[in-house]
Order: C-alpha cells, then sequence, then structure tokens
C-alpha cells in the first residue's frame, strides 16, 4: 500500500488496502477467506463513517474514540452483495488475518 498522507488516510481506497487471508477457517466461513485491509486508528475511522457511512454497508465506529488506537479498516465479505467495512484493533485484526501469500 502506498504512504498515505494523514488527511488521505481516513479515506482509503479499496485498491489501496492490503490482501489478508483468514488464518482459520471458522473466520473464513464467517467473513470471507480474503479482506482487503489499512491500518488506521479508530478516529480515521470515524471520519471514514461520517463520509460514507450513508453510502457503504459500514459497521459503526467504536463507541470511544477519546483514546486514539491504531488498528486496521477491514473489508470483509469481498466481492459479495454482504461486502461492508469495520475497524478492530491491531491485536484482534493480528488474531483473524495474515497477509494473502503467507505460509
Amino acid at each position: 500500500m502506498d504512504t498515505l498522507s494523514w488527511e488521505e488516510r481516513p479515506f482509503v481506497s479499496l485498491e489501496q488496502m492490503g490482501t489478508y487471508s483468514a488464518r482459520d477457517r471458522k473466520t473464513a466461513q464467517k467473513y470471507g477467506p480474503i479482506v482487503r485491509a489499512a491500518e488506521i486508528s479508530n478516529r480515521d475511522y470515524k471520519y471514514r463513517y461520517g463520509k460514507y457511512g450513508s453510502e457503504r454497508s459500514m459497521q459503526p465506529p467504536p463507541s470511544s474514540h477519546i483514546h486514539i488506537h491504531v488498528g486496521y479498516l477491514v473489508v470483509r465479505k469481498l466481492g459479495t452483495p454482504d461486502q461492508y467495512e469495520t475497524w478492530m484493533p491491531n491485536d484482534v485484526f493480528d488474531e483473524l488475518y495474515e497477509a494473502a501469500g503467507e505460509p
């Protein structure tokens, strides 16, 4: 993924995101075997939701955005009518996904 400025980061496009695969079968079945993701903060996701939330399928931002946490914007159920965006903390993302092509 290209390095984005702080102004662009909340609005990263699907094409700019990295490709990741689910680490286990349960995650793959529930959310799709492949996701697209980009590292952004919970506050960045709040801005993204404010801009795109009415036109895209998105989970609401975390309720606590007073503290800024680094995590991932994740697009799940890629290429299906149920495709949606969500945000998750780094540790949760790392438990569920790995860069596509990793053993």
